[in-house]
């Protein structure tokens, strides 16, 4: 899967920082307890067999089980990450477009799945290309399917014209709320200036209540969203906005605050930490990390910048793959850095933030298979990840330099 667009077009200014420029919302973090220059870190591999993996997660219901969103519209389930159950989990490919960057693109469980056996799915719809969010009910949480038949429909968001910039992620923040990520809607450089408009439901955060329901709606439009008193009902989901192709983004489990990563077009990639306040801009496509990219976009905006950037030029990056803040047990050194890694290079980043609301960053190790799609936790908050190249899962191993 290219999450990056395979479209290619030139910066067209060359600052290197954008107009009106805020500092990040600072959540009231956690701090690391290490700095990153002093760890290291590779995956080792836990088991093969995936077909074209996108996404890995656990339903934290005690049962130690992953469970792993293969791009063709399937779901895998690892018993105790090594076994790998024969039959599918969930099985929807008929209703998905898979391909490129469009299929079946992550799943996320209801935070109390044991007694309450309910999962969510994210995926692109083979009728129109269209970004579907859609709830499916398990039988029990031992279940070992899904079945099909138990899809109810939330949402969609149109895609008409590209078939790149889905975004997809799907995750339950500590607020019990359904956090939602989209892409600008494709193309190259947002021809349709969808990230900034608050209209739009591409290029943003979006955010609902999912355990309820609201007149014909299965969910509700939280009272706490930062536009929910809005005339229009798209811009009544919107939680964050002015963003590109927020591929993966995860909470920290330490303070619920958020860690984007979002995938950059030509020249950058960005990693975002906020807290959850909501209403934020993250300036695409007025500008590409802090450099800008279409200053007629500029104007009139107040936006958060990134708390890392690194570049293109003269590498084989090409597009952000946002991981997850550790805090397991295997590694307790190295609580609250944030890993992260890059699609094409292989390379694996760590970041933390500090007392005084610095984020020291650096490059602690390398994947050299490369294809990294999507990372996950444990029930444990063991960090994993799977590699479209390999077709495998692989564990985030730690050490101290």
């Amino acid at each position: 899967m290219r999450i990056r667009t395979a479209l290619v077009t030139a910066l067209s200014a060359v600052a290197l920082v954008a107009p009106d420029l805020a500092a990040p919302l600072q959540a009231n973090a956690a701090t690391a307890t290490i700095s990153p220059s002093k760890v290291a870190a590779h995956l080792s591999k836990r088991l093969g067999g995936f077909t074209a993996p996108v996404a890995v997660t656990s339903a934290r219901d005690g049962l130690s089980r992953l469970f792993v969103t293969e791009q063709r519209g399937t779901i895998r389930v690892v018993n105790g990450t090594t076994k790998l159950q024969s039959k599918l989990y969930l099985d929807i490919r008929p209703r998905v477009v898979s391909g490129g960057e469009q299929g079946l693109l992550s799943v996320v469980f209801d935070p109390h799945f044991g007694h309450h056996p309910y999962l969510w799915v994210a995926y692109t719809r083979a009728s129109d290309g269209a970004l579907q969010v859609s709830r499916f009910h398990a039988s029990s949480a031992k279940a070992t399917s899904v079945a099909a038949s138990t899809e109810v429909r939330l949402f969609s968001v149109p895609h008409p014209q590209y078939t790149n910039h889905n975004g997809g992620q799907l995750m339950f923040g500590h607020d019990g709320l359904l956090y939602i990520t989209t892409g600008d809607g494709g193309g190259g450089g947002d021809p349709f200036d969808n990230a900034r408009k608050l209209t739009s439901l591409s290029g943003k955060m979006l955010r609902v209540d999912a355990e309820h329901f609201c007149g014909k709606k299965h969910y509700c439009v939280p009272s706490s969203n930062p536009f929910a008193k809005a005339s229009n009902a798209n811009q009544r989901l919107v939680f964050e906005f002015g963003l590109r192709n927020p591929w993966r983004f995860s909470f920290d489990a330490s303070d619920g605050s958020l860690w984007i990563g979002d995938v950059g077009q030509d020249a950058y990639e960005e990693v975002d930490h906020v807290g959850l306040h909501g209403g934020k801009d993250f300036g695409w496509s007025c500008r590409e990390g802090n450099a800008t990219y279409s200053s007629s976009r500029c104007a009139g905006r107040h936006m958060t910048r990134p708390i890392f950037v690194y570049p293109h030029a003269n590498t084989s990056n090409c597009a952000i793959i946002g991981g997850f803040a550790y805090h397991g047990k295997s590694y307790a050194f190295a609580h609250g850095l944030y890993f992260f890694t890059d699609f094409c290079s292989g390379r694996i980043w760590a970041t933390g933030r500090t007392s005084r609301g610095g984020y020291p960053t650096a490059w602690v190790g390398s994947f050299s298979s490369a294809g990294v799609s999507g990372w996950g936790e444990n029930d444990g908050h063991e960090i994993f990840a799977v590699s479209q190249n390999t077709g495998a899962l692989y564990r985030l191993v730690i050490s101290r330099k």
